[in-house]
């Protein structure tokens, strides 16, 4: 595993993908987020730690609605942030992402 130095947060949903990849993760492989039938999107949150970057994603189970989680990332690791599918909407998930960016819980 190639593990890329990370000095800032990422500034786009594509350099957090890019690092991801460097780091061999299969979290937007394309078999990944047909399984889980996911979304990413498409802001990003500068943490308050240069390391951490956050991110909205969403996913549908087989026969529920699409929720959305609070993901970030640090280093080569993808981690939820609070419960999964724990959004109802989009811009509640985006608010919780961006308290958390700003350093408030």
């Amino acid at each position: 595993m190639n593990t890329p130095r990370v000095l800032r947060p990422a500034t786009s949903i594509t350099e957090v993908k890019r690092r991801a990849e460097a780091c061999g993760s299969y979290f937007f492989e394309p078999g990944t987020m047909r399984f889980f039938k996911s979304r990413i999107l498409s802001d990003v949150y500068a943490g308050a730690s240069p390391k951490i970057t956050f991110f909205v994603t969403s996913e549908r189970g087989p026969h529920g609605p699409r929720l959305y989680t609070v993901r970030k990332q640090v280093g080569c690791e993808i981690k939820t942030v609070g419960e999964f599918q724990g959004f109802k909407s989009a811009s509640a998930a985006k608010r919780a992402a961006l308290r958390l960016a700003s350093g408030r819980r």
